[in-house]
């Protein structure tokens, strides 16, 4: 039997280390990170609660039309200046290409420090994994199963990432640029235009805002055909675990990649689940996969510390055996009075 464990953000929560994005947030004000905070809110408009709950997603939410308009009205050519160049026309488009960046950037650059300030995990919060012979691929940053587990490196795929530092971390919305044209449209009202309709400089601005948003896109094709050597070693898994994962829309390309290497008809597929949302997102994938040998269940359902009072038996039991069989006392295996330990 070979086991492969699919490790997402929910796994680390189980062990009580803070990998909410909403933790993400906290941290930002516990070290003054004002900076990024207010970059945050220009860019994404008042973010609550719910949006830092899903914030990976919603880094495709970007007010698009309201910066383009805004870098269009502030970087307009002056046609009556006798300094006006025909590069003036592309000034806005250029501002709009320059915010993104430098707001996309500086937000990647603050996730990757508070990655590495998160804990390696509760010891008591383990749970029963199989590690000899096993695989894992790793939707997190941390070091969890390396440092909580102790499982060899050589056996671990970080699909997005170490988060110490080793790598540059995979962090993007699952958008495609229809999509996020469609949200430009959706807020793109007739009072936003003047009589005459988008001009070139802001058509090119409105183009930039798009673009600048699709370039923060998860790559997850190229990511799978960068790793596809190490999907190939997955012909021989016999058993899947899912644990820690919400199915959502952007991980299930990578879900789907490893049925397509494995034997459908002989895998055996447990996955975790929090809450009914999620027992009805798993179903709804396994059920697209065809699979039908599933079963879902709760990480605490299978924490070593719930064995601990069975293994301590078992262990007590086996020194008992080890004391009468092999040191005999007054010439037997029994006491001075002839009764066996432990007997009345």
């Amino acid at each position: 039997m070979k086991h492969l464990y699919v490790i997402g953000n929910g796994f680390d929560l189980h062990h009580d280390i803070p990998s909410g994005y909403q933790s993400f947030r906290d941290w930002l004000e516990e070290v003054d990170d004002w900076d990024t905070l207010t970059t945050i809110d220009d860019i994404f408009g008042d973010c609550n609660s719910n949006w830092w709950k899903h914030f990976e997603e919603n880094l495709g939410s970007a007010n698009t039309l309201e910066i383009a308009l805004e870098e269009a009205r502030e970087n307009y050519p002056d046609f009556g200046s006798d300094d006006f160049r025909d590069a003036d026309w592309y000034d806005a488009e250029i501002a709009v290409e320059q915010k993104f960046e430098e707001a996309y950037e500086k937000i990647r650059t603050a996730f990757a420090h508070w990655v590495a300030t998160l804990s390696f995990g509760n010891e008591e919060k383990k749970i029963r994994i199989k590690r000899p012979g096993s695989s894992f691929v790793n939707f997190n940053y941390s070091l969890t199963l390396e440092k909580l587990y102790h499982i060899s490196e050589s056996q671990i795929l970080h699909i997005h990432g170490r988060g110490d530092g080793k790598d540059k971390l995979v962090l993007g919305h699952g958008l495609s640029l229809k999509e996020i044209e469609d949200m430009m449209d959706e807020n793109d009202k007739p009072d936003y235009e003047d009589d005459e309709g988008d001009d070139y400089v802001t058509q090119r601005a409105k183009g930039a805002a798009i673009d600048g948003v699709y370039k923060q896109r998860k790559k997850v094709d190229e990511i799978i055909k960068k790793n596809e050597s190490w999907f190939e070693g997955l012909k021989d898994v016999t058993h899947i675990h899912f644990y820690g994962h919400s199915f959502a829309d952007v991980d299930l390309p990578y879900f789907r990649k490893i049925f397509r290497s494995v034997d459908k008809k002989r895998v055996n597929v447990e996955a975790n689940a929090y809450s009914e949302e999620d027992k009805e997102a798993i179903s709804r994938f396994m059920s697209s996969e065809g699979i039908t040998n599933y079963r879902i269940i709760s990480l605490n359902d299978v924490l070593i510390s719930r064995h601990w009072y069975w293994r301590l038996v078992e262990w007590l039991r086996g020194q008992w055996r080890f004391m009468v069989n092999d040191y005999p006392i007054n010439g037997n295996r029994y006491g001075k009075e002839g009764r066996a330990y432990g007997k009345d």
